[in-house]
C-alpha cells in the first residue's frame, strides 16, 4: 500500500486544502473498495467514502504520527463501515446483494474486472465472490473485517493488526476460522 509523505499530512493538519486533496486522491480508491466490501452497494460505498473523508478532515488535528497515516485512516474507514453495516442490518434494509433490489447497477463490482480473463472465468469469479459474500453474512464483525482486509484488499497481517487493534495471532486465527 502506498504511504503518503508526513509533510503533506502536516500541511493538511494546518489547513492546506491542496494537501488534503492529495490525501483524498491517494486513498480514495482503497476506501471506496473497503466500503463496498462491507456495504455491497455502489452508491452507498461512494456516500460512505465521502463521509469518511469528512470525518478524517475533521479529525486530522488528532492524528499524532504515532502510527502510519494509512493505518489511522483505514481504522476510521473500517469502524465507520461496521457501524453503518450494523445500522442497516438492524433497520432490515440490508440485503446481501444490494441495499436496493430495484437498481441492477448497484450489483456491479467496482474495478475488479481483469481484461485478460475470458468470459467463463470471469463469470466463475463473480459467482465465487458472491458465494463468499453470502457465507460472510453470518460472520462476526471481526471475522468479516479480517477477511475483507486480508483476502479482498491484500493488507499484511501487521497492518490488519494495527487497523483492528488486535494482536497478530488473533488476526491469523480469526482469518483461519473464517476461511474454514
Amino acid at each position: 500500500m502506498r504511504e503518503i509523505d508526513n509533510r503533506i499530512i502536516q500541511k493538511a493538519k494546518n489547513g492546506d486544502k491542496k494537501s488534503f486533496e492529495i490525501i483524498i486522491n491517494t486513498y480514495r480508491q482503497t476506501v471506496i473498495e473497503i466500503c463496498y466490501r462491507y456495504l455491497r452497494n455502489r452508491e452507498e460505498s461512494f456516500d460512505m467514502a465521502q463521509e469518511i473523508f469528512i470525518t478524517v478532515f475533521n479529525s486530522l488535528k488528532n492524528f499524532e504520527f504515532k502510527s502510519k497515516f494509512s493505518t489511522w485512516l483505514y481504522r476510521i474507514c473500517v469502524n465507520a463501515c461496521i457501524n453503518r453495516y450494523n445500522k442497516l442490518k438492524i433497520e432490515k434494509y440490508y440485503e446481501m446483494d444490494s441495499l436496493s433490489k430495484d437498481n441492477e447497477d448497484d450489483k456491479k463490482e467496482i474495478d475488479l474486472k481483469d481484461p485478460r480473463q475470458n468470459q467463463d472465468e470471469e463469470m466463475e469469479l463473480v459467482n465465487l465472490k458472491e458465494n463468499i459474500f453470502k457465507c460472510m453474512y453470518d460472520f462476526t464483525t471481526i471475522e468479516k473485517s479480517v477477511v475483507i482486509l486480508r483476502d479482498f484488499q491484500g493488507f499484511e497481517y501487521k497492518e490488519i493488526s494495527d487497523i483492528l487493534n488486535l494482536p497478530i495471532g488473533s488476526v491469523k486465527s480469526k482469518l483461519f476460522r473464517a476461511r474454514e
